[in-house]
């Protein structure tokens, strides 16, 4: 059809929009797909900022589903394992899923995936399923795993690591076993004796208003870092 242009089948992308995809592609090449916590941390930012470029509205309800360090970390981490449970593109829904598909035929959202999808890891002697959740505002992200292999069905133990900027490393461990709670926090710095007795006094009041018994622990990370990862969240001090 010689003397006519060709026609392209798609229109092309917005400049801002192409930029921003050329950016997120190469960034999730050239760091892989190893399914550390700042991969999936860095995925998920990817994802969502080009999701805002398609629709905002969207990308606003997806960011309202990732955890922050506020009051509402623990509401926000349940809600965002739910809501990843089936994959990245439950997260952020299907019409979303669909506009992300066009630009690249899914690959970034498989990406996405590998870095959520929980793995097993063996640490002394007990199994955990090791979950990567990426924190709101946070450049890195949180570790989560959860023991599988405890024997009682009422019994289970949860470990919660990250490097927040002002304390560094921290780990928090919490063991259920009927009506028991037993949590211990472990930081590579020293809290303010202040902070340490507010800590004290809000577990107590939150053991009683829900009828459990229980302790908790706060102590320095020397020597007792759990080994989940130990290459993506280690301290000077632990290890």
């Amino acid at each position: 059809m010689a003397g006519r242009d060709l026609v392209p089948l798609t229109p092309p992308l917005p400049a801002t929009l192409a930029e921003r995809f050329r950016a997120a592609s190469g960034a999730g090449r050239a760091g892989g797909a190893g399914g550390r916590d700042e991969d999936a941390a860095a995925v998920t930012l990817r994802v969502l900022e080009l999701l805002e470029t398609l629709d905002p509205e969207r990308a606003a309800l997806a960011r309202g589903c990732l955890p922050r360090c506020d009051s509402t970390f623990g509401a926000g981490l349940a809600l965002f394992l739910a809501v990843t449970a089936a994959g990245c593109r439950d997260w952020i829904g299907g019409d979303a899923a669909a506009d992300l598909e066009a630009l690249d035929g899914g690959l970034l959202l498989d990406e996405c995936d590998r870095a959520l999808t929980p793995r097993f890891q063996p640490v002394e002697g007990r199994v955990w399923r090791v979950s990567r959740v990426p924190l709101l505002g946070s450049p890195a992200g949180l570790l989560c795993a959860t023991s599988v292999d405890d024997g009682l069905a009422d019994s289970f133990t949860v470990v919660l690591q990250a490097r927040p900027a002002r304390l560094g490393a921290v780990q928090l461990m919490a063991t259920v076993a009927g009506r028991k709670l037993d949590v211990t926090l472990r930081a590579a710095t020293g809290l303010p004796a202040a902070l340490l007795a507010e800590l004290h006094e809000s577990f107590r009041a939150t053991l009683a208003d829900c009828g459990l018994d229980g302790a908790l622990t706060v102590g320095p990370l020397a020597g007792a870092w759990l080994g989940l990862d130990d290459d993506a969240l280690s301290s000077d001090l632990a290890l």
